[in-house]
This record gives C-alpha cells, structure tokens and sequence, in this order.
C-alpha cells in the first residue's frame, strides 16, 4: 500500500465527476450530434453525450471516495518529502553531505506544505459553494411547492348540517302519479 504508484492522470479523481446537476445540463450536451452518414441511435466514437443520471447517495459516495484518493495521495507525497528531508540531515549530521546540502530538500518540504494549505483552503471554498448550491436547490424546490400549493384549487365546502331538515328514507313509498304528470 505504500508503494503503490500513483496515475500519472487525475483519472480516478474526476473520473465519475460530473460538471453541472443534472438539472442543469447545457443544451449542447443533451444528445450526441449525429451526421447524415450515421445510423439514428448509434453514438460515434469519440462523442461524449450525457452522462447516466446517478442516484444522490452513489453521487455522494462517489464524491467521498475521490476525496478520500486526493487526502491519500497528499499524506503520502509529505511522508515522502518529510524522509527524504530526515535522510538529508542525517546524511548531513554524519558528514557525508555537506551541512547546505539539505537546504533543496527542506526547501521542496516548505513549498509543498505552501501548495497544500493553498489546496485546502480551495477545497474549503468549493465545499461550502457546493452547501450553498444545495441550499439555494432545496429553497428553490420549496417555494416551487409553495406556488404550486397556492395554485392548487380550492374545493367548495357545503355545510351538510344545514339541509338535514328532511330525512331521505328509500324505502318509503313514493306519493301515486297520474300518467303525463
């Protein structure tokens, strides 16, 4: 695990990351273009039409998961840049290097954790913009119910106790009538 080598791309970082919500999909992405020469239902190579919708919690997990890649991936370059400055100042305690040899390596430690603070904060950023996306979403679908609430008719209410004065009985029988009454 420690070993492990890490991509070369940030294919498993963005790899399942999807630009807009899926109600906010631009208009150019809604279908594959298709020419006169291709078959109806068939997709090109090399176009990239809609991605499938993703249920929230997968969406979530999935987001979870690239998180938890990046914060393994930033752990293991500051143990390998916090050793190597280590192995520069014991090579230089014992004289093998000289004592302004470990200024590149405590140099490099310096710069990444500069660059990784950088990062967080950005991740900060754009958590709390993603919360206030979701919480502008989650008002907007409120109000939308409220208007649609308000649009909804309202049903006459007939007070029933007020024509109770004669009681319906079916059985009874009906007063004769002359024929052409």
């Amino acid at each position: 695990m420690w070993l492990r080598r890490d991509r070369s791309t940030f294919d498993e970082l963005d790899g399942g990351a999807e630009p807009y919500a899926q109600d906010e999909q631009p208009a150019e992405a809604e279908a594959p273009e298709t020419g006169p020469d291709t078959e109806p239902g068939v997709v090109p190579e090399g176009a990239t039409g809609p991605r499938p919708a993703r249920a929230p919690g997968e969406r979530r997990r999935a987001e979870r998961r690239r998180r938890a890649l990046r914060v393994a991936k930033r752990r293991r370059l500051t143990l390998w840049c916090t050793l190597l400055v280590l192995a520069s100042v014991v090579t230089a305690a014992v004289q093998v290097i000289p004592w302004w040899a470990v200024a590149p390596s405590v140099v490099l430690l310096g710069s990444y954790l500069a660059i990784l603070r950088v990062s967080v904060q950005i991740d900060a950023e754009q958590r709390r913009a993603a919360a206030q996306a979701r919480a502008e979403r989650a008002r907007r679908a409120r109000r939308r119910a409220a208007e649609l609430e308000a649009r909804r008719p309202v049903a006459e209410i007939i007070d029933l106790a007020a024509h109770r004065d004669e009681i319906f009985d079916q059985y009874a029988e009906t007063p004769r009538r002359a024929v052409g009454d």
